[in-house]
């Protein structure tokens, strides 16, 4: 197992997988075709609306659902000061400064 955290082999970073680019285009090609064949016009109203429905997915990106960030946040907090300076002179944190 490569814990380097450096990549070795495969594709570098940006370059598209050319199988799902193949694959992609032919699925693309069946698609259209199997779309021209089908006559709208002799499908039932719910056939129609099923098949809206269907494509819509993949013609209008789906919207993400936004959630209320004040939900997440604490309202309450506590803020613990550590002053580790204070056992220490005046004197000797000036002459730690100077060096």
């Amino acid at each position: 197992m490569n814990t380097t955290g450096k990549k070795y082999g495969g594709r570098t970073k940006g370059t598209p997988n050319k199988l799902s680019n193949e694959i992609k285009e032919r699925l693309a090609t069946i698609l259209n075709e199997a779309m021209d064949s089908i006559d709208v016009k002799t499908l039932t109203v719910s056939e129609r609306l099923k098949l809206i429905q269907i494509s819509v997915q993949y013609v209008i990106p789906r919207l993400k659902q936004v959630e209320d960030v004040t939900d997440e946040m604490p309202t309450n907090f506590q803020i613990e000061i550590i002053d580790s300076l204070s056992k220490y002179s005046d004197k000797e944190l000036d002459q730690a400064i100077k060096g």
